[in-house]
């Protein structure tokens, strides 16, 4: 009986000890996870562009989050033996980061805080929206390998165009023109969209990887050559 529990105890440390959990912030670097909320105390920067500054002073908004998406691709090390090729798949990270010390915000302002980190949630939908993209090319295409290493910086290209295209009508609605209920109205549709899209929900390890610099799966290395935009014509 003794051996036996001793066993089961072992079995439980490797279920629960072995489990990995993965930082998702740095001094720097705050990365797009549920719950995750940026606050007052997250904008270091204490003087802010010439531009920005201009932009604050025009438009009556207090606060400036610098948000965007970092990505990378790793893919398998070549094995020695050839009919060992082509059977892994490639991995493809995608995040959004807040980054602390070019963030500046001159008010605790709830509400003008909040505004910034809607920003940050528009980033978190595209993310989601090119996984599902790759996932989708690479089901089309009975699963193959190499889909998403192919397919990577179209999708990666359409993601930031349309991030971008999404930020400017965001910000003209609700900084600039200050619709009426705007801000609430915007909240509610990137709040729908995200739960819409949520089986491509940034995990933590894609935080890590990107956070880290280096590949966090053995037997992969970062892509070296990486296929261009699908869509650029000779």
């Amino acid at each position: 009986m003794k051996k036996l529990g001793t066993i089961i105890l072992f079995l439980l440390i490797g279920l629960t000890g072995f489990s990995q959990e993965y930082p998702t912030r740095d001094s720097v670097h705050i990365f797009w996870q549920p719950g995750v909320k940026i606050t007052f105390n997250d904008y270091l920067l204490e003087e802010p562009q010439e531009q920005i500054k201009t932009l604050m002073e025009e438009y009556d908004f207090s606060a400036s989050a610098s948000v965007g998406i970092w990505a990378i691709l790793d893919v398998p090390e070549v094995p020695k033996k050839k009919k060992e090729r082509y059977r892994q798949y490639e991995k493809v990270y995608f995040a959004p980061a807040f980054e602390r010390t070019t963030s500046f915000a001159q008010t605790d302002d709830t509400l003008q805080i909040e505004m910034q980190n809607l920003f940050f949630d528009i980033c978190e939908f595209w993310t989601r929206w090119a996984r599902r993209e790759l996932d989708s090319l690479q089901a089309q295409m009975d699963n193959a390998t190499g889909v998403k290493a192919m397919w990577y910086s179209t999708i990666k290209a359409e993601m930031n165009e349309n991030r971008i295209r999404m930020y400017q009508h965001y910000f003209k609605e609700v900084i600039i023109d200050k619709k009426e209920n705007g801000f609430n109205e915007w909240r509610k549709l990137i709040d729908g969209m995200l739960q819409k899209l949520e089986s491509w929900t940034t995990k933590p390890e894609e935080c890590y990887r990107l956070m880290n610099g280096k590949p966090i799966e053995k037997g992969y290395i970062q892509a070296k050559t990486i296929v261009g935009d699908l869509r650029k014509k000779e």
